[in-house]
C-alpha cells in the first residue's frame, strides 16, 4: 500500500515527520474519499472549509503520483488560501522502470547514468531496449576489455559465477 503522512504544521523546524505527522495507510487498489482522508489524516486542521480543500489536493496528488509512478512525494510546506492549496517545496522520486508506461508524460527527463560516468554504446543500447518493454533489462560493463561476459538472471548466481571466474584466475577477464 501507501502512507499519506500530513502534519498540520509544517515547515523547516518540523523535527521527525514520522514521530510527528498523521499517517494514512491506503491500499493499491482503494482510493479515499474526501471523507476518508479529513476523518484518518486530516482531522487536526480546525477550519472545515480548509479541510476539505487539502483533501481535494491530497486526491488530486494521490491520483498523479499513481498516474505517474512516483516512488517517493514529499512537500514541505504548502499553504492553503481561499483559493487553493500552493505547494512551496517538493522533493519527488519516479520510477524509472515505467518509462515505457508513462514516460511520454513525464516529458524530457535523464537519469543519471551508473557510477557517474557516460553509457558505453552498447550500455545505451540495452537502456533504449529497456524504456521500451515492461521486462528489466539492465546491463553494466565494468571492464570494457573484459572477455568473460556472463549472462544470469539473479538469485546471487552472478556472485557465485563471478567468484567462480576469479578463483580460476580470470577476474580481470570479466567484462
Amino acid at each position: 500500500g501507501e502512507d499519506i503522512l500530513f502534519h498540520h504544521e509544517g515547515g523547516v523546524d518540523i523535527g521527525d515527520v514520522d514521530a510527528k505527522a498523521v499517517r494514512y495507510s491506503v491500499d493499491l487498489t482503494h482510493f479515499p474519499t474526501n471523507e476518508e482522508l479529513c476523518r484518518n489524516l486530516l482531522h487536526n486542521v480546525a477550519a472545515d472549509a480548509m479541510r476539505e480543500r487539502v483533501s481535494g489536493f491530497i486526491q488530486a496528488l494521490l491520483k498523479t503520483y499513481r498516474e505517474l509512478h512516483f516512488a517517493y512525494l514529499e512537500i514541505n510546506p504548502l499553504v492553503v488560501t481561499a483559493d487553493g492549496v500552493i505547494p512551496l517545496d517538493l522533493a519527488a522520486k519516479i520510477d524509472e522502470t515505467a518509462a515505457f508506461l508513462c514516460g511520454s508524460k513525464w516529458g524530457k527527463i535523464e537519469f543519471p547514468a551508473p557510477f557517474g560516468r557516460p553509457l558505453l554504446p552498447a550500455e545505451q543500447y540495452v537502456h533504449d531496449l529497456d524504456g521500451k518493454t515492461g521486462a528489466s533489462l539492465k546491463l553494466t560493463i565494468l571492464n570494457p576489455a573484459g572477455r568473460v561476459w556472463t549472462m544470469v538472471a539473479g538469485g546471487g548466481a552472478s556472485v557465485v559465477y563471478a567468484d567462480t571466474i576469479c578463483d580460476h584466475g580470470a577476474g580481470h577477464e570479466l567484462a
